[in-house]
C-alpha cells in the first residue's frame, strides 16, 4: 500500500473520530450550533478517504474490491450524502451514524488485509452495476438511519420521556418525508443495478452470486410494496419503520453477508 494512501486514510480516520466525538456532544447537550463545525470537519475527511480508497482500489493488476475496501467505499457514500442532506434538510443525527462508520470502515480497510484477486478488467455495464449498487446500498444505509432515528422519537413520545437530544431533529413528518425520499432514490438506483447485474452475471453459482441475488431482489420487491403501500394507502409509522430495517437487513445480509463467508471462511471471491 501506498505511503499516499495511508497518509490519506488515517488523516479522514482522526476528523471522521473528532466529528464523531462532537456530534456525540452536541446531541447529548443539546448544542445545535455545533452542526457546522461537525459538517466541516466531516466534509474536509471525504476528499481524504476517496484519495485513499482510489489507492487502495487501483493497482497493477486491477480493481481490487475485497469486503473492506467495498464497506470502506460506501460509507463514503454514506458520509457524502450526511453532508449533503445537512444542507438540504439538517438533521445533525445522522452524523453520528454516519461519520463513526466511515471512519471504523476506513480504518478496517487500510489495516485489515484480505487475500483477494483484482478484477482485470470491466464492461461498461460491469462499472455501472457497481456504481448504481454503491450509491443504492449507501441510500439505503441513510434510510435505515432514518428509520431508527423514527422509531425512537416515535417511541419517546408515546411515553412521554422527551430526550434533550430529540430537540435536535427535525419534526415527526419532515422525518418520515425523508426517510421516503431516499427510499425511493434508493429503489430507483436498486432497480438498474440488478437489471444490469443479470446481464453482467455468466454463471451465478460459478461465480457465487445465488444468494447475493435472492436477497437483492426480495429486498427490491420488498422496497417495491413499501413505497406503493405508502402512495396508495398511506402507510407510515412502525410500519414503515419495520420493513424499511427487513429490507435493509436482507440488502446487509445479500451483500456483506455473502462476501465475508466467501473472503473471510471460504478465502475465495
Amino acid at each position: 500500500m501506498h505511503n499516499m494512501a495511508l497518509i490519506a486514510g488515517f488523516s479522514a480516520v482522526v476528523l471522521y473520530f473528532i466529528a464523531s466525538w462532537m456530534s456525540g456532544r452536541a446531541l447529548w447537550a443539546n448544542r445545535p450550533q455545533q452542526r457546522v463545525s461537525v459538517i466541516a470537519l466531516g466534509a474536509l475527511a471525504l476528499p481524504l478517504q476517496l484519495l485513499s480508497l482510489h489507492e487502495q482500489i487501483h493497482g497493477p493488476a486491477g480493481l481490487d474490491l475485497s469486503l473492506f475496501h467495498m464497506m470502506s467505499l460506501v460509507s463514503w457514500m454514506m458520509a457524502t450524502l450526511t453532508v449533503l442532506f445537512s444542507i438540504y434538510r439538517p438533521v445533525i443525527s445522522l452524523s453520528a451514524l454516519a461519520f463513526p462508520l466511515a471512519g471504523v470502515s476506513t480504518l478496517a480497510s487500510l489495516l485489515i488485509p484480505l487475500t483477494y484477486h483484482p478484477v482485470e478488467h470491466l464492461s461498461h455495464a460491469g462499472e455501472a452495476h457497481v456504481i448504481l449498487s454503491i450509491l443504492a446500498y449507501s441510500l439505503f444505509f441513510v434510510a435505515a438511519g432514518l428509520a431508527m432515528l423514527l422509531f425512537i422519537l416515535n417511541r419517546r413520545l408515546k411515553l412521554k420521556q422527551p430526550l434533550p437530544t430529540l430537540r435536535l431533529l427535525p419534526p415527526l413528518q419532515t422525518l418520515e418525508t425523508l426517510l421516503f425520499e431516499t427510499l425511493v432514490a434508493g429503489w430507483v438506483l436498486l432497480t438498474p443495478a440488478i437489471v444490469l447485474g443479470l446481464f453482467v452475471v455468466h454463471n451465478l453459482r460459478a461465480e457465487h452470486l445465488v444468494h447475493k441475488t435472492v436477497f437483492s431482489v426480495a429486498a427490491w420487491l420488498l422496497f417495491a410494496t413499501l413505497i406503493a403501500g405508502r402512495y396508495r394507502l398511506g402507510w407510515r409509522g412502525p410500519r414503515a419503520v419495520r420493513m424499511t430495517l427487513i429490507g435493509f437487513a436482507l440488502l446487509v445480509v445479500g451483500f456483506y453477508g455473502s462476501k465475508a463467508v466467501l473472503e473471510l471462511v471460504l478465502h475465495v471471491n
